[in-house]
């Protein structure tokens, strides 16, 4: 999984932060409808909730992995931003369940419940930390800097 075709917006730090914060809450929704049309045995819908939140989360990681990880490390280092390189490293296993979760949509499988659990779980988490540890972080930066990330 990748940012492929995803180019990073342009845009201030402080106006990144606050569309990316919006969109954990546009992928928590779209997670909960997903969830609930599972509960309902309405696979297609999982299915169709699932691809909108695709298109989001690609922009999402290539904004955050091209701009928002690349001015922590640059100022930090790998080091020092080393929470947040963790952070982002869950992109991946979030990415996998996402699509494990398409796969048993399209089966109707009993393992949705399950597997729809897990992501709700770890995304709850994922979002969690970067709203609480990450995005203060480089706006605290910013702050030191009055840099925006291009600059960095």
């Amino acid at each position: 999984m990748d940012g492929s075709g995803y180019r990073p917006r342009k845009m201030s730090i402080e106006e990144l932060v606050s569309v990316l914060v919006s969109e954990h809450g546009v992928m928590k929704a779209g997670l909960l409808r997903a969830k609930d049309a599972a509960t309902r045995h309405d696979f297609q819908a999982v299915g169709i909730e699932l691809r909108r939140i695709d298109i989001v989360f690609r922009q999402h990681i290539a904004d955050e992995e091209s701009q928002i990880l690349r001015l922590l490390v640059g100022r930090l280092g790998k080091e020092g931003a080393a929470d947040e390189i963790r952070v982002f490293q869950q992109h991946r296993p979030i990415y996998a369940l996402m699509q494990k979760l398409s796969e048993l949509a399209e089966m109707s499988s009993d393992e949705l419940a399950t597997r729809q659990s897990e992501l709700d779980a770890l995304f709850e988490e994922h979002t969690e930390a970067e709203q609480s540890r990450v995005f203060p972080r480089v706006l605290s930066l910013m702050g030191e800097s009055g840099k925006t990330p291009a600059d960095v």
